[in-house]
């Protein structure tokens, strides 16, 4: 969906980072935790790009080179990957990946409804005037027979 699509789409990231962040902070291996997360993630491709993770993880490519393949992730975000990964706070930083995502989601809500109200103004302008015709033509059809005209 060309409108919605990207907001689902960051939804679905901030799930992703933030219930990872979540299994790593707990201490769960990063292989379960990828596939823990990718049938939880709540979108299909994106559950499979995590699936793709954890394969490149298994292979033995480092995270941030996983995550970079899928494509899906902003530059922003792979680079907070990567700091995390080499300092190992990345359980924290997928936290503020996740607060990223979530502050995106906001805006790009706002900005949705924003667009949305004018169209939503002139449609239940038209309402009213169908519902005023409606009343008004019937009287004045009355007038007109009354008058004799």
């Amino acid at each position: 969906m060309p409108i919605l699509g990207g907001i689902f789409e960051r939804i679905a990231l901030a799930r992703f980072s933030r219930s990872f962040a979540m299994l790593m902070a707990a201490g769960v291996p990063i292989l379960q935790g990828l596939s823990i997360v990718a049938d939880s993630v709540g979108n299909r491709f994106i559950g499979a790009a995590v699936k793709s993770m954890q394969q490149g993880i298994e292979r033995g490519d480092r995270l941030t080179n996983t995550a970079v393949a899928t494509g899906l992730f902003t530059p922003l975000v792979l680079q907070m990957m990567s700091v995390g990964e080499e300092t190992g706070a990345i359980d924290s930083l997928l936290d503020e990946v996740a607060d990223f995502y979530e502050q995106e989601i906001d805006y790009d809500l706002k900005r949705l409804a924003d667009a949305i109200e004018p169209i939503l103004l002139v449609f239940l302008g038209v309402m009213v005037l169908v519902l005023a015709l409606g009343v008004f033509l019937p009287i004045w059809d009355l007038s007109r027979v009354a008058t004799g005209r």
